[in-house]
């Protein structure tokens, strides 16, 4: 957690940074209460009167008539390495100008309450966050562990011990991304559905987020159920993109799920399709176990089959153009429409592609390869973006 992370609780969401903006990025980890520590007429007993990474509330009673006091308070915070000073403007309505001077050259942020917030609700508030922010980090890295380890049966009971929830006999996942990567807040919406997961839970993974559901029958529409809830919270789904799982047998199967989910919805951004199930996938199952199994291996083959498309020296709409036809299944009028170009350019482009990588193949072996090159390709973008 850090300092705009507090500033988006709700019971934070009025306050104003009024200096320091540039410190919104420091870690927190405590919050506490400044009365009359600064005033020179208390003797201070503890060597650290507050704890560093600390957001320091305060009605800054204690520079009342005193506003010389507050310079002082500020320097001391910030030597004492807290993250934040919050005041109540109940004394002070606006600080000292040379005060907020000197926070802006240390990247001190300081807060103004927005109204009559109560300090021990500030502090309840941000240390339940904290607490539900550890949860989630713990469960990222179980997510991080399924897709990179190969976990024994002993080690998914192990795993879903620690998650601790009722699961039913029979798992199914979705993985869903945002098609703009840079919008950070599309996840916010889709927690709303968190209080409807009784037998279920929703985590973040990397950029994207997954919705694992389990049920005691496999023939639960699992899809149908998600596309219900999104319709009842109002939640708009034009801009993300979904990879769906097989049904698996949770106790044994889960980290498999998780995967196909995650692979489905990959290979959905790179048909450039809203949606992938995995079932669908066919041979390209093969492709994603290779590249899962041994990157370097799958890279290795890339490299030396699409070699002599990457090279510098080589028109870059070559490769784009190669691109555009695997993910076009073949189809020459689409991949012309997506380039804006004649068809017959397509065709010329695709001879010369033909006779820097493989000129003597058929046609069928060389959209066979080059198909599977592409896609090893985009496969190995993707996740690297991941």
């Amino acid at each position: 957690m850090n300092v705009e992370n507090f500033l988006q609780l709700p019971i934070t969401k009025d306050f104003t940074v009024v200096a320091g903006r540039n410190g919104l990025h420091k870690p927190v980890q405590n919050v506490e209460i400044l009365d009359f520590e600064f005033s020179p007429d208390i003797q201070t007993v503890r060597e650290t009167i507050f704890t560093p990474n600390s957001v320091v509330l305060s009605s800054l009673l204690f520079a009342k008539q005193k506003p010389e006091y507050l310079w002082n308070a500020v320097k001391s915070l910030i030597e004492l390495g807290a993250s934040a000073l919050a005041y109540k403007p109940v004394i002070y309505e606006d600080l000292p100008e040379e005060v907020l001077v000197y926070a802006d050259e240390h990247n001190f942020p300081i807060l103004r309450f927005g109204g009559d917030e109560f300090f021990e609700k500030i502090i309840l508030e941000t240390m339940a966050y904290a607490k539900t922010q550890d949860y989630s980090f713990f469960l990222e890295t179980i997510m991080r562990r399924l897709m990179e380890e190969e976990v024994t049966d002993e080690q998914i009971k192990s795993i879903l011990q620690q998650i601790n929830k009722p699961f039913e006999k029979y798992v199914f996942v979705a993985n869903i991304q945002m098609q703009d990567h840079a919008n950070s807040q599309w996840m916010q919406s889709l927690f709303q559905l968190e209080p409807l997961l009784k037998s279920s839970m929703m985590c973040t993974f990397k950029k994207s987020l997954f919705i694992l559901m389990t049920h005691p029958s496999q023939s639960f529409q699992f899809e149908k159920l998600l596309n219900e809830w999104l319709t009842m919270y109002a939640i708009s789904t034009e801009s993300m993109t979904f990879g769906y799982s097989r049904c698996h047998v949770t106790q044994t199967e889960f980290p498999t799920a998780v995967r196909e989910a995650f692979y489905a919805r990959i290979m959905a951004e790179i048909e450039t399709a809203p949606i992938c199930h995995y079932e669908n996938l066919a041979s390209d199952w093969l492709l994603i176990e290779l590249h899962r199994k041994d990157a370097t291996f799958a890279m290795d083959y890339v490299n030396s089959y699409l070699g002599p498309l990457l090279e510098e020296k080589v028109d870059p709409d070559l490769m784009n153009t190669a691109i555009t036809y695997v993910v076009k299944q073949g189809n020459i009028k689409e991949v012309a429409v997506a380039h804006f170009c004649h068809p017959n350019t397509i065709r010329y482009r695709l001879s010369k592609i033909r006779q820097l990588v493989a000129p003597l193949e058929n046609d069928y072996v060389f959209y066979e390869r080059l198909a599977a090159a592409v896609k090893l390709y985009l496969l190995h973008s993707k996740m690297n973006v991941e």
